[in-house]
């Protein structure tokens, strides 16, 4: 299993698999895996911008970017 670091990804929407959205959201991940998640105003440190939607779907994270991105590179 790869060693992940623990990264912070900011979206402008992301929606969980109980129904709930946040907007203008940061999510704390390692690899896929969700660590944590909270609403931000303002702009945070130590976060990539990835914009888009993302979808976390059994604590996993599953991305949605209007930016063409390399996934692989995010995990």
């Amino acid at each position: 299993m790869p060693n992940h670091k623990v990264r912070r990804l900011a979206f402008h929407e992301v929606v969980f698999d109980d129904g709930h959205t946040l907007h203008h959201a940061v999510v704390e991940v390692c690899g896929n895996e969700v660590l944590n998640s909270y609403t931000f105003n303002g702009e945070p440190a130590m976060t990539e911008w990835i914009g888009g939607k993302a979808f976390v779907e059994k604590g996993k994270i599953r991305i949605h970017s209007s930016f063409l991105i390399n996934i692989s590179s995010l995990m």
